[in-house]
């Protein structure tokens, strides 16, 4: 009787693998942060919070810029829907 541990098999047959069946690698980059969602907000939310403490003055002056310019869009719509009304 034979047994099966005895029985060797042809090591020269290599199996066929199919280059269209290899697994391709992960698109983008690789997602390395442990952080929950809710520790990434608070990161957020702490980091905005730095920067704006950090840079008061230019974040207030571009604040009222920003003011400036949609009151003057706005004055500037007002003008042309009352020169169309006319």
């Amino acid at each position: 009787m034979i047994s099966k541990a005895h029985i060797m098999e042809n090591t020269t047959e290599v199996e066929y693998i199919s280059i269209y069946e290899k697994p391709r690698r992960g698109r983008g980059r690789p997602k390395t942060c442990t952080l929950t969602e809710e520790e990434k907000r608070q990161r957020k939310i702490d980091i905005n919070r730095r920067y704006y403490r950090d840079n008061y003055e230019y974040c207030t002056l571009r604040q009222r810029l920003y003011e400036q310019r949609v009151r003057a869009e706005k004055k500037m719509e007002e003008a042309k829907q009352k020169k169309n009304d006319d």
